[in-house]
């Protein structure tokens, strides 16, 4: 495989397993073993520092849920406008979504043939997370201003294509990440900012 090609590849692999997180339909709110009811949305909404971890806890992955259902749209739409995950996401979770907004509309894509098609890629189906713990902890003096959700990420159904219609080259469809989401004092609200790819199928 050429330089170019492996390049590529692993431009693919990132997109896939560090973020892995575009798709149109919505993805499992909480993941937990026990079934949660879906929480309420706090994405751009101004909200109370939380009261408690496990109110730290539900709006971390209300807002996690909205975030891949918004960069799921995104994508779908062709990647072009990244600008609603603004409102979702800072650091590294932003950057991460809008280089994968660009990517999908701009390409190239590798094949399941490894082969390199020019243009803009599109996308279907969803990933979803199954949430194994979560915990609070403080975050610029905020108490459970930081909640880290260590969950098995499931892109199993979410699939990428070449503009000829190929499918993308893809890793493990199922992977653990820790999914951290901040407490943002300044704008009141929570934000995704961070996806940490432990690296591990599930």
């Amino acid at each position: 495989m050429s330089t170019k090609r492996l390049a590529i590849a692993g431009i693919i692999a990132a997109a896939l397993t560090l973020t892995a997180c575009t798709g149109t339909g919505a993805p499992n709110p909480t993941g937990s073993a026990s079934e949660t009811p879906t929480p309420t949305s706090t994405a751009g909404t101004k909200v109370p520092p939380p009261a408690s971890e496990d109110e730290a806890i539900s709006a971390a992955e209300s807002v996690l849920t909205e975030y891949f259902a918004t960069r799921g749209e995104v994508n779908a739409a062709g990647g072009t406008d990244p600008s609603p995950l603004e409102a979702l996401a800072t650091g590294k979770a932003l950057d991460v979504a809008v280089n994968d907004a660009a990517y999908v509309a701009e390409g190239p894509v590798l094949n399941v043939d490894q082969v390199n098609v020019d243009g803009p890629a599109t996308t279907e189906g969803a990933i979803k997370y199954e949430t194994v713990t979560a915990y609070g902890q403080p975050w610029e003096e905020v108490e459970n201003g930081l909640v880290t959700i260590n969950a098995c990420q499931d892109a199993s159904e979410y699939k990428v294509f070449a503009s000829d219609g190929s499918e993308a080259l893809r890793p493990d469809p199922r992977s653990t990440f820790d999914y951290q989401v901040i407490y943002d004092s300044e704008r009141e609200t929570w934000l995704v900012y961070d996806l940490i790819s432990l690296g591990e199928s599930c």
